[in-house]
């Protein structure tokens, strides 16, 4: 006697998408139909009907799971009842104007690879978030633990992920010399950068566009703003003359791989190929700013600017708005802004009374946190020297205080405070480029890589050829 053995026809487990089980299904039951009436009585592409009947099959499948736990008392909250061999939410909401699917949904269980498939296909309609994704789903079908199931149908989504990629990542380095050298004068390390454009009057009928050129000392935080007419090399320089004339010449300049700062620094290299070694050594011991580029498309590295860039352009939409100014009075605007920034305050705000007052890069600029003309009583006196040291105490005051106040800020790591695995020759990788089109990234592989002093990569570089639609995951080591 051979025994019979009972397999399954559809295996959902291998099905991957919903709406592709539900119209096998229906091919399915259409075949032994048609097998019953020993003749095709239904041809041609599925009703809904045929769609339904196949749709109610898998869930009524899934609903045996709930049989136990009704029994046990454990879903008594959602009221469930039993309609035409499936199990509804009850609920509070019988008496609601909403339709019937909504104010009953088809109660589902979370582990069923049904319920995944279900929230799956909603989430694919859109690529919704996990609350969106939860809400369309529970409009229909009332899955146990559906918001959770979103999250991972989310975290899984391959188009989510390319979307919503971030850029690798690496333990925060230690704080450049620079920005902690205290006991300097302001600007002595200096961060520069590009903002705008904005448009002026040149006269009744005729309009152009100004940029606006920050510099910011990497110590004080002090902010120093100009006006420039355009991008080209030629105005930087300029521009960079009107700041060394106020602010005296640096001894170090930021700044990232704009076009114009690269073409200064050459041609700022060309004015000296003439001079004899003499006379370099002499200006280099001198007068010499060194100019540090940061790496292209990395915008943190320059982040002393950028940060005080935003300030800088709230503070003029403020006091602008829409209006167009004539070049005199932006560049009067600027200086304007320049002064309420260095009012800032830039370290720990005091809370006693005993700390007296805030410290801002105003106090080594003027010697006063504002612009205003302090009130006396003076001490007069005709010696210069009384002067200088009275300065001097300012000065010394200034960076006593930032020792205190601002120094404990620049210890902890906000963030980047995880040790990853470095990147390595022959990874492959996505470039995350931001003039890129959109919907296309590209792949490409590391070819070499450039370790620093300390062990730490600086600068990699990368073979890329292939156009990316779609983001894999990533793997861990």
């Amino acid at each position: 006697m051979v025994s019979a053995e009972k397999k399954v026809v559809i295996d959902s487990e291998r099905f991957s998408c919903w709406r592709k089980l539900i119209r096998v299904t229906a091919y399915v039951f259409r075949f032994i139909a048609n097998l019953k009436a020993k003749c095709s009585i239904n041809e041609g592409s599925l009703s809904a009907e045929e769609l339904n009947i196949a749709e109610e099959y898998w869930i009524f499948d899934a609903q045996k799971q709930l049989n136990v736990r009704i029994q046990k008392g454990e879903l008594k909250s959602l009221s469930p009842f039993l309609k035409d061999k499936l199990l509804y939410v009850g609920g509070r909401a019988s008496k609601s104007l909403l339709s019937y699917d909504q104010r009953h949904p088809v109660l589902l269980p979370r582990d069923n690879h049904i319920s995944y498939l279900i929230t799956r296909n909603v989430h694919e309609r859109g690529h919704y978030g996990v609350a969106t994704t939860a809400a369309k789903v529970r409009s229909r079908y009332w899955i146990i633990g559906v918001t959770n199931l979103a999250k991972t149908i989310k975290f899984r989504c391959v188009k989510c992920r390319t979307m919503e990629h971030q850029t690798e990542t690496q333990f925060m380095a230690d704080l450049p010399v620079e920005r902690m050298a205290s006991d300097t004068s302001p600007f002595y390390y200096t961060a520069c950068d590009y903002f705008g454009p904005y448009i002026v009057k040149i006269s009744r009928n005729k309009t152009a566009k100004h940029y606006g050129v920050i510099f910011t000392c990497l110590n004080t935080r002090a902010v120093h703003l100009e006006v420039a007419t355009d991008c080209s090399t030629m105005e930087f320089l300029l521009v960079l003359r009107r700041f060394f004339a106020i602010r005296g010449k640096p001894k170090m300049i930021q700044s990232d791989n704009g076009t114009q700062f690269i073409g200064a620094e050459r041609q700022l290299r060309q004015m000296i190929q003439g001079w004899s070694k003499e006379e370099l050594k002499e200006f280099c011991a001198e007068q010499q700013v060194i100019w540090k580029f940061t790496t292209p498309l990395a915008p943190h590295q320059n982040g002393c600017a950028e940060a005080l860039v935003k300030s800088c352009k709230l503070a003029l939409k403020k006091a602008v708005g829409e209006q167009k100014l004539t070049p005199f009075e932006l560049h009067t605007c600027f200086q304007e802004i320049a002064n309420l920034v260095n009012e800032r305050p830039i370290g720990r705000i005091p809370n006693d009374p005993d700390d007296v007052k805030y410290i801002c890069p105003n106090d080594i600029l003027l010697g006063r946190s504002s612009s205003r003309v302090p009130q006396g009583p003076f001490r007069p006196s005709k010696n210069p020297r009384e002067r200088l040291e009275y300065v001097q105490k300012i000065v010394n005051a200034f960076w006593k205080r930032w020792t205190r106040d601002v120094f404990p800020l620049l210890v902890p790591r906000r963030k980047w405070n995880v040790d990853r695995r470095n990147v390595k020759v022959n990874d492959v990788v996505i470039l995350s480029d931001p003039n890129a089109i959109r919907g296309k990234w590209h792949l490409g592989r590391i070819t070499e890589v450039y370790p620093g002093a300390d062990g730490r990569i600086r600068n990699i570089k990368i073979g890329c050829d292939i156009v990316l639609y779609f983001c894999p995951p990533r793997q861990k080591e």
